[in-house]
């Protein structure tokens, strides 16, 4: 506007020509400026379409990331779920172990024991072998006793001997023989 009223501001008469070449002026001044404006539009129409081109495209990429993230979320979920799970298996494999281990102990008790029954069942064995070679032993010295007396071969001396062996066997019975009870009372 300014413009317009500096062009047409006249100092001086001046003819209807000049006057009017200095409109025609103003016009095409106005008209270029005026198209600039229309051309300015029409860029500005093109921008607010690479705008919404650029807003279109930002939300797809936003879109994009919150499926990257969804999808981290969703990964990071499973391999939390998947560490969850293992260290369930671990649990698991540590509970089988120990089971293993707590069945494995009960064997080799029982195998002690079933041990310790066989040793105290040989022991007893043994130690009735033992009273009946005593017993044995008392029966022969019994006989050579009654046999000596019989012939009359026998001094007192070999007598008190042999009566003296008896006693021995006799008091080895009675040790083996307490021997035996402790032994059955353990079985």
């Amino acid at each position: 506007m300014m413009v317009i009223h500096t062009i047409l501001y006249i100092r001086r008469p001046l003819t209807i020509k000049l006057y009017m070449n200095k409109l025609v002026v103003v016009a095409v001044i106005a008209l270029f400026s005026l198209g600039k404006s229309y051309a300015q539009e029409t860029e500005q129409v093109k921008d607010s379409i690479v705008v919404v081109k650029d807003m279109i495209k930002e939300q797809e990429e936003l879109k994009q990331i919150e499926q990257a993230k969804v999808k981290a979320a969703a990964v990071k979920a499973e391999q939390k779920a998947a560490a969850k799970e293992q260290k369930q298996l671990a649990k698991e494999q540590k509970k089988v172990e120990k089971e293993q281990k707590k069945i494995e102990k009960e064997a080799k008790t029982k195998a002690k024991e079933a041990q310790k029954q066989e040793k105290l069942k040989s022991a007893i064995a043994s130690k009735n072998q033992d009273i009946q070679k005593c017993e044995d032993k008392i029966a022969k010295y019994e006989m050579k006793l009654a046999e000596g007396q019989r012939k009359g071969k026998l001094s007192p001396v070999a007598i008190d001997k042999l009566n003296d062996k008896i006693a021995k066997e006799q008091i080895n019975i009675l040790k083996e023989s307490e021997k035996l009870r402790k032994l059955e009372r353990k079985q």
